[in-house]
């Protein structure tokens, strides 16, 4: 079956490591790029550090949604 692929665990353990997992990643995602990502003001960066290490999976989400329109030009066309 399906889940003896996955080293013996139920559908349950699964849906639990996945959503452990999943905002752990984002997390990781948005404070890896706000770190190399360039912003028109140094301060824009420390602030979203601090809003994704304090609000882990909603500082993520944030980050992605907002931050784009804080970001230098040169660092945009990159996206």
């Amino acid at each position: 079956m399906i889940t003896s692929l996955f080293l013996g665990l139920g559908q349950m353990e699964l849906i639990l490591i996945s959503a452990m997992l999943l905002p752990l990643l984002l997390t990781l995602w948005a404070l890896i790029d706000a770190i190399r990502s360039n912003f028109t003001k140094d301060i824009n960066k420390l602030i979203w550090i601090i809003v994704i290490i304090c609000v882990p999976f909603l500082g993520g989400i944030l980050y992605f949604l907002l931050a784009r329109s804080q970001k230098s030009i040169t660092q945009q066309g990159k996206l």
